[in-house]
């Protein structure tokens, strides 16, 4: 089952950290004291917003009687925070542990930092960096105000596709700037949409342009969205072309 660890503010790079620990080991040899981390994984650490992602932390050893890791942003001061830890599973001279990450967590550069202990008290430390990053949900967009005019025009005249594109964020919609919106066209009678132009958004989201009319049918805007912002696609607007 897994336990709850407050890790609590950091006012210096030692401190704070979040420890997990093991019992002591059983047997001995001749060898001498070793301590590596050989894994962490996955690295970098990617948390979706709102989730959270178990990491697993690989420690190799020779007679060694404990280990203790920490895991600790890699800066002087951070945010207090929670950390979740599983349970930690020892066999022969790996030390297996397992942690999880959420969105409340540092994002940016960790250490793990593992401590063993011979039967002596003798103390060897090993280091390694990963990185945690918090990847953002999708903010929803929208297109609308879109239109096609005029609505009827001769063969091969030019037409002004106009509307605005808007993202809810913060719980308002906004207009989104210096966006790429594709505008694409459906001769009427066929289902099969074709790009015709594209156009950045200028201030609070709005866009226009201006496209030659060949045949009938219908036009739309079509925002691809990206890392930060939702795809949508517009209404239809119906254009009629006569000879």
């Amino acid at each position: 089952m897994y336990k709850r660890i407050a890790i609590g503010a950091l006012t210096a790079a030692v401190g704070g950290s979040m420890l997990l620990s093991t019992g002591t080991a059983t047997g001995s040899t001749a060898r001498a004291l070793n301590v590596k981390i050989s894994s962490v994984s996955p690295n970098p650490v990617v948390v979706k917003d709102g989730g959270e992602t178990e990491v697993t932390i690989e420690v190799r050893t020779t007679e060694a009687t404990k280990v203790e890791l920490r895991l600790r942003p890699d800066v002087r001061t951070y945010r207090a925070a929670d950390a979740v830890t599983a349970k930690v599973v020892h066999e022969g001279d790996l030390w297996r542990y397992t942690a999880r990450f959420d969105d409340s967590d540092y994002e940016g550069r960790w250490e793990a930092i593992a401590d063993a202990f011979d039967k002596n008290g003798k103390k060897l430390t090993d280091t390694v960096n990963f990185s945690v990053e918090i990847e953002e949900s999708e903010a929803v967009t929208k297109l609308d105000r879109f239109y096609a005019s005029p609505s009827s025009v001769k063969r091969k005249s030019k037409i002004t596709v106009s509307g605005r594109l808007r993202a809810l964020e913060d719980g308002r919609w906004d207009g989104l700037e210096n966006e790429d919106v594709e505008i694409e066209f459906r001769a009427r009678g066929t289902s099969a949409w074709k790009y015709v132009t594209s156009v950045d958004t200028g201030w609070n989201g709005t866009f226009k342009t201006k496209v030659r009319a060949k045949k009938s049918g219908d036009y739309r805007a079509v925002f691809e969205g990206d890392k930060e912002y939702a795809d949508s696609t517009s209404r239809s607007s119906r254009v009629h072309v006569w000879r």
